[in-house]
C-alpha cells in the first residue's frame, strides 16, 4: 500500500473491512516527521514536548471525491502521549492511534487505514495545536494565522487551510481543507476537558 492514500479512503476502506469481518492489523514505527504534502513535512515532537493534558470528543465528516463519511473521534492527551480513537456511527472501533514521542502505534481493520494513521495525527496537530508550537516544526513550508484562519503554505500558495468557527480549536466547528490531496474535514467539537 502506498502512503499517498488519503485518510478519507482509509476510513472508507476500514468501514468496508468491518463489514467483511476482516481481522485487525497493527503497525508500530519510529516516526520523526509526517509527509503532509509534496516536499512538506511536519516534524513530530519528542515525548518531553508532549506536555498537554486533556480529553476531547468530536464528530468528523470527511469528504473526498464527492463521497462523505462521518465518524466520532475521541482524543486523549497526557504528558508524553497522544491517543486518538475513531468510532463508527454504531460504536465500532475503526482505528486507534497512539504516539509517545518515539513510536506511532496504530491498530485498525485494514493495512491501508493503519498506514494512514500518520495523516490523522498530522491533521489533529495542524488544526488543534498552538500556531507558535507548529511553526518551527514545518519543513518545506510555513504556517500563518489571521483571525480564525490558519494556512499551511508552500512558496506562498495555500496547501492546507483550517477555519476555526469560534477562534479556538477545541470549541465550535473546525474545517480543514487539504487542497493538494483533495479532501476536507468538518470537525464538530462536542466536548473538551482540560486535565
Amino acid at each position: 500500500m502506498t502512503k499517498g492514500i488519503t485518510g478519507f479512503r482509509a476510513v472508507t476502506l476500514a468501514a468496508a473491512a468491518i463489514a467483511a469481518g476482516c481481522a485487525a492489523v497493527e503497525l508500530r514505527s519510529e516516526l520523526r516527521r509526517i509527509d503532509i504534502a509534496a516536499d512538506m513535512f511536519l516534524v513530530l515532537p519528542g515525548a518531553h514536548e508532549l506536555t498537554r493534558s486533556f480529553d476531547a470528543t468530536q464528530v468528523i465528516s470527511a469528504t473526498y471525491e464527492e463521497e462523505r463519511r462521518t465518524f466520532e473521534a475521541h482524543l486523549e492527551a497526557r504528558p508524553g502521549r497522544i491517543t486518538i480513537v475513531g468510532l463508527s456511527a454504531v460504536g465500532v472501533v475503526l482505528f486507534s492511534i497512539s504516539y509517545d514521542g518515539i513510536e506511532l502505534k496504530a491498530t485498525g481493520v485494514s493495512e491501508v487505514q493503519v498506514i494512514n494513521a500518520e495523516y490523522v495525527l498530522a491533521d489533529v496537530l495542524l488544526s488543534h495545536w498552538d500556531i507558535d508550537w507548529l511553526r518551527p516544526r514545518l519543513e518545506g513550508g510555513s504556517i500563518e494565522s489571521s483571525g480564525n484562519v490558519r494556512k499551511v503554505l508552500r512558496d506562498g500558495v495555500t496547501v492546507i487551510e483550517v477555519q476555526l468557527e469560534s477562534g479556538t480549536p477545541w470549541s465550535g466547528k473546525t474545517r480543514l481543507d487539504h487542497h493538494e490531496r483533495g479532501y476536507s474535514l468538518r470537525i464538530d467539537n462536542l466536548a473538551f476537558i482540560q486535565r
